[in-house]
């Protein structure tokens, strides 16, 4: 919702022009502003330490700074990193078969069920591995989506019928 200032003029039709409104949050912070709710903040003047992050408690953050300074991270950034791994490793086959598939028929059928057998296993145990990083993860804006393995496979599919 927008909200007209004190302070503004009409153009020559007497219609409000876009670059006088403000939003009525802008309006709550000019006047929280100018009755002075800013002055005397904790820290103010200083620069703001953007190395800290917001998702861990204040409690926890020595524990983290420790982690890091000694080249770890939280289990469940390094489970996300193994994640990451772990999606590369899955896709990979695909791609490969996809680039250069089998030169026979009886071939590439052989070696496409070998490789969708191989997929659906090792997406199951990705799956799992997501669950348990969405268990840890502490919020679920860093949530992960599973893998949907029959429509990953069936795009797979699609995308061999249309290279041969």
């Amino acid at each position: 919702m927008t909200e007209k200032t004190t302070d503004e003029s009409k153009n020559e039709r007497g219609h409000w022009t876009t670059f006088h409104f403000e939003s009525s949050v802008d309006k709550q912070i000019r006047e929280a502003m100018e009755r002075g709710d800013f002055d005397h903040l904790k820290n103010q003047g200083k620069p703001l330490n953007l190395a800290r992050d917001p998702n861990v408690p204040e409690d926890w953050e020595m524990a983290f700074n420790l982690l890091k300074n000694a080249g770890y991270a939280p289990d469940w950034i390094e489970t996300r990193a193994q994640i990451d791994r772990e999606q590369e490793k899955l896709f990979a086959p695909l791609r490969r078969y996809l680039a250069a598939p089998p030169a026979s028929k009886a071939e590439r059928a052989h070696a496409r069920n070998k490789i969708l057998a191989q997929f659906r296993a090792h997406a199951t145990e990705l799956n799992r591995l997501i669950d348990t990083y969405n268990l840890k993860a502490p919020s679920p804006q860093v949530h992960l989506r599973r893998i949907r393995i029959e429509d990953e496979i069936a795009k797979f599919l699609q995308a061999c019928e249309r290279a041969h």
